[in-house]
Formats: C-alpha cells, structure tokens, sequence
C-alpha cells in the first residue's frame, strides 16, 4: 500500500479542478475531512435496487424511489433514513409507531406503524399536506375495477403496505385500518381522505366513521358526511344504499364522489361518482 503526505491537493484547471479516481480504488481518511463552509459535497444517490451490493456500516446515499427520495445510512445490518429528528429510531421495524403523532417532526416517507392487536407494517406516510400524518391505507386503481370493496387486504405483500406507485389495487385490511384510528392520537373532525387523481378531488370523511369498506355507507351515518376540505364544514348527504365505504356517489352532482358503488353491476370500478365517471386514487388515514 502507498502513502501520499502532502499539505494540499488542486485538482488541475484542464478538468475543471475536478479529482477523478477509478471506480475500484478508495481513500481512507484517518483523522477528520474539513470542508470549507461555503463548499459542498455530493454523496451517491440511486434506487434502492441501485444499493451496493456489499454495503458497509455508515455508508450513506441518497435514495430515489418514488416513494422515498431521503438520505439513508447503513448500520451495519440495516439501511436507515437519515432525516428527521433521531435517525433509525423512529417508525423503524424494530421499534414501529402506532399512529402518525409519535413522527411529529419526521419527513414524508416509509414508517414501520403496528395499530394495538395488528401486525406491524412498512407504510407510506404523508407528512406534508393537510396537516401531516396521512397513512396511505389504500391505492385504488380502475384498471382492477372493484377489488377495493372489501373487508379484506387486496394485493399486500409481507409486510408491505400500499404505495404510490402501485399499478393494480392495493389495500390493507378494514380491521388494520380501523385499529390505527382507535390508537390514533388526532382528535380533529376529518380523519378520513380520498383523495380522486382523476377527478382531481378531496373528500374528507367524518372523523367518527367507522371503517366497512364493503357495506353500503348509509349503514353509519357519519361515512356519508363528507367535506372538500380538511377540517372543513361536513355535508350531510344521506345517499342510497348504493354508495358503499365512504362518501356519496349520487347527491351532489359531482361535488363530491364514493369510495364505491353498486358492486352487484360488477363494473363500477375505483372511486365512482354518476356525472363524474370513475378515478383512480387514494385513501389516507390518520
């Protein structure tokens, strides 16, 4: 092995001061690496098929997926994300959450979250909009058409949750959902969030909805109180037994839209709403 003592090193004007190593060498560094505070330095980014192959502990990149985009440490067992308050000690597998107020602080991301008596999860958590804390429970996709009315979990592989990205429909089971609203720290009136990307609409739902994302909404009233906004002012709107989970498929001439609707015809498929058609889209709850 070689050792190189030198007071400075300048990379030469011909590249731009740029100093370029082969892929196959490293420099270890034994002692502190100072920047300059007005420098930078640019870590490795990729997907996380992109990882190395043999990571080491306190390897750091950046993560690209969709539904991560954050800086991520290696500890020697596990890939971390790095931001927030604690890195690694939040919303991890080994110490999971059980509702969105213990991340208060945290970026949107991948939390591991167990609701009380409910196997724990890796799930996609909205901390931005509305509030923050929004889990995605659901991606509802027409092009699976009504496999979303369900009690059941659709398409939930291991213990991973839905995502953003998914292509057919994914959801996590009525019984999970409802357990994360009973160890749910919000206390606000609209814990409940479809949101249509093809409508381009939010309906939020009563915060004292129980969860059957099967049965016909009229079943408990509060699944048909419905609001544009979060923490809005809830209509009322007292659909037929058609409308089914949550929301109303019929009443209000497209203002607002269903979870489902008429599941017998057989082709009613994603978020429905009769002058409006149908939409792909999400369900968020916190």
């Amino acid at each position: 092995m070689s050792v190189l003592r030198v007071g400075e090193i300048f990379g030469s004007t011909e590249t731009d001061r740029l100093i370029t190593m082969e892929s196959t060498n490293n420099i270890s560094v034994v002692g502190t690496l100072a920047h300059n505070r007005l420098s930078r330095m640019t870590i490795p980014q990729g997907t996380t098929a992109q990882r190395p192959s043999s990571p080491q502990a306190g390897h750091i990149r950046i993560n690209t997926d969709a539904d991560k985009n954050y800086v991520e440490i290696y500890d020697g067992t596990t890939w971390y994300r790095a931001s927030g308050t604690s890195a690694g000690t939040v919303g991890t597998q080994a110490s999971p959450v059980t509702n969105t107020g213990q991340l208060a602080g945290q970026p949107s991301g991948l939390y591991w979250i167990q609701p009380p008596g409910q196997t724990s999860y890796e799930m996609y958590v909205d901390m931005t909009r509305n509030g923050g804390g929004w889990v995605l429970c659901a991606h509802v996709r027409t092009s699976t058409c009504q496999d979303h009315m369900t009690n059941n979990s659709v398409r939930i592989s291991g213990t991973t949750g839905p995502r953003t990205t998914d292509t057919s429909t994914t959801k996590m089971a009525d019984a999970w959902i409802q357990a994360l609203v009973n160890g749910s720290s919000y206390n606000g009136s609209t814990r409940y969030w479809m949101e249509a990307t093809g409508f381009n609409k939010d309906v939020f739902i009563d915060s004292t909805a129980t969860v059957d994302l099967l049965a016909s909404a009229s079943n408990n009233n509060p699944r048909t109180r419905v609001s544009n906004q979060y923490q809005g002012s809830l209509s009322d709107r007292g659909p037929n037994t058609g409308t089914r989970g949550f929301g109303d498929h019929h009443t209000s001439g497209g203002t607002y839209f269903a979870w489902g609707r008429h599941p017998e015809s057989g082709n009613n498929c994603g978020f429905r709403e009769d002058s409006l058609g149908a939409s792909n889209g999400y369900l968020w709850v916190k």
